[in-house]
Formats: structure tokens, C-alpha cells, sequence
């Protein structure tokens, strides 16, 4: 081999070896490139103490805000329509919602949008309760009745309607009551209520409560329920916070499908103990919304009245980009 051939070889031969040590499979990947931080640091975010948040306690437990840059500060609430004013005023940056509620708020002419999903109907995971004494045995033995709901004109109320009128009867023929889901079983007891609509905890959790029937029945199941909401000018003025508050919270959804994860936050913020947790039935949690479904929401909404016209609920999904 001439020498000069051998020494070209052998550059290119210590050049190869170089590249591979540098590079290769035991090299340690790049860095990602760092995210902007996030316009607010802190934000507050109103939920309410049901099973459907239980992603949400997961995300604060496991550090996903904080790994995204976000201290956020949970603030407890009764009902969707109660933090509507609180986001507008911007006593809070994110709430929780039912649907029924941002679809109306949007209806009336407040600039919301839907931030994130939560959970989907599921068996049991919602019920009509009446004391277990009670003379209550079916729904058409309410007329006459006062029925309790968290949030007036909600997703507690839509359903009871519908209820009611599959067993003949009419939305006038109950009445209904503003009751904080905390506060049902007591009022029921007292006799202040005749029944109430509560979702997970407040169905396993009560003693001395039977459930009357399912209030979500079966062309309902699957129904998005609750989410997320902000105001349109939160969302303009943060579109980095809302990024990191939605990747977090993707991360959360994903691992509320195992149930042990559910119950281990349950009690931090419902107070159950953990028999009752063991009782709880919980719902599913998408990791994405359906735009599909939250329409059948919307339509059955125009169809018994509460929305005037027709809504596209795309419109009120907020996107950051």
C-alpha cells in the first residue's frame, strides 16, 4: 500500500472513530430548546369538589403545572355559573364548567371559551337522590317536588327536564333549588328538598341517601360534562400559560385511566374517607375534546330552549396558536 494512501486511510479511519464517540448511541441527546416561560407565573383556578376534577389533583400532585413553569392555587366553587363573574372580574384565570353553562354564558353574550376537557358521563357516575324514607320511587312522583341542583339552568337541570319529560311530565311540574353539592345531603335530610341531583362524591359518600335513578341515561352516556373555561381576553393576553396549563393537564388525563391514581387524590380534596373512596364511581377522562360531541350538547340545548339559536361550538374551543 503506498504510505500516502495509508495515511489518507488512516485520517479518515481516526475521523470515523471520533464521529462515533461524539455521536453514537451512548452520546447523550441534545438539549430541547427551553419553552418561554409562561406570561402569568401564578395562576387561580376554580373547581368544583367532584370526581370529574380528579385530573386536575393529579396534575398539582405529580408537579406537571410545575414543571411547566405554573404555581397554581386551586379555589373551591359550587357551581360553573359562580365562577363566570369570578373569571370576568379576574378574581380567577381558569374554572371549571359544565358545558351547559359556557354554552349558555356564550349565549348571553360572555366572551368564554373552553380551555381543556374533564370528564364524560359514565354509569352511575351522576344520580337523582332522595332520602332513603323517602315516599319518592319514581320520577313521576317528583311533580310537586323541589329538587335540588348545583347551578340553575346547569347540566343538573337540563337532565332532570329531560327526565321528566320522559315520564310525561312537565319542566313546570318541579321545582328547583340552588344547592351547593356540599349541602345537598343535609337539605335533603332536613326535608328543605325533595331530591337532589349530585354528582360523584356525594352519591357514595352520604349515608341515609337512595338513589332514585340515573339522570344520564343511556343516549346520554359518553357526554362530555365538564371542562375548562376562560375569558377570550385571558386567553389573548396568556396564550403561553394557557399552552402550559393544557399540557399539564393532557399529561394528568392521561394517567387518571388508572383508577388507583384517582383514588389516592380523591380525599385531598373531598374530604371522603378511603371506604367511600373504594365506592366512588368514576366517569372517564378524555384526553382531547371532541368538538362532535360537545355539538350534541349544543343542539339538545337549542332543542328544550335554552339556547335561541344555533350554536358552533368550535367557535368557543380556544386554540394558542
Amino acid at each position: 500500500m503506498p504510505k500516502r494512501f495509508a495515511r489518507v486511510l488512516a485520517v479518515l479511519v481516526l475521523s470515523g472513530l471520533s464521529a462515533v464517540a461524539c455521536g453514537g448511541a451512548d452520546a447523550p441527546p441534545p438539549s430541547p430548546e427551553p419553552r418561554p416561560a409562561p406570561e402569568k407565573a401564578e395562576i387561580r383556578v376554580g373547581f368544583v369538589p367532584l370526581a370529574d376534577a380528579a385530573p386536575f389533583f393529579i396534575a398539582l400532585r405529580k408537579g406537571y403545572f410545575a414543571e411547566e413553569g405554573l404555581t397554581v392555587r386551586a379555589v373551591g366553587a359550587t357551581g360553573s355559573g359562580i365562577a363566570v363573574p369570578t373569571l370576568e372580574t379576574g378574581g380567577l384565570d381558569v374554572a371549571q364548567t359544565d358545558y351547559v353553562t359556557t354554552f349558555m354564558a356564550d349565549a348571553a353574550g360572555k366572551s368564554l371559551q373552553l380551555a381543556g376537557v374533564m370528564a364524560e358521563a359514565a354509569e352511575d357516575s351522576y344520580g337523582l337522590v332522595v332520602p332513603a324514607d323517602s315516599p319518592i320511587t319514581s320520577v313521576r312522583k317528583l311533580k310537586g317536588r323541589t329538587v335540588a341542583v348545583n347551578n340553575l339552568n346547569g347540566l343538573a337541570m337540563l337532565t332532570v327536564q329531560r327526565m321528566l319529560k320522559d315520564a310525561g311530565l312537565d319542566a313546570h311540574d318541579v321545582r328547583f333549588a340552588e344547592v351547593p353539592f356540599p349541602e345537598m345531603s343535609g337539605r335533603l335530610k332536613a326535608g328543605d328538598v325533595d331530591a337532589a341531583w349530585a354528582g360523584e362524591p356525594f352519591l357514595s359518600g352520604p349515608e341515609g341517601l337512595r338513589r332514585l335513578t340515573d339522570p344520564v341515561p343511556g343516549r346520554l352516556r359518553g357526554w362530555p360534562t365538564s371542562g375548562w373555561m376562560v375569558t377570550e381576553k385571558w386567553r389573548a393576553e396568556n396564550p403561553r400559560t394557557l399552552t402550559a396549563f393544557q399540557r399539564a393537564l393532557s399529561r394528568a388525563q392521561r394517567v387518571a385511566a388508572d383508577r388507583k391514581e384517582v383514588e389516592a387524590v380523591l380525599p385531598t380534596y373531598t374530604k371522603l374517607s378511603p371506604q367511600a373512596v373504594a365506592r366512588v364511581s368514576v366517569g372517564t377522562f378524555p384526553t382531547a375534546a371532541d368538538p362532535g360531541r360537545l355539538q350534541q350538547v349544543a343542539d339538545v340545548l337549542e332543542k328544550h330552549g335554552y339556547l335561541k339559536s344555533p350554536l358552533d361550538v368550535t367557535s368557543l374551543l380556544a386554540t394558542t396558536g
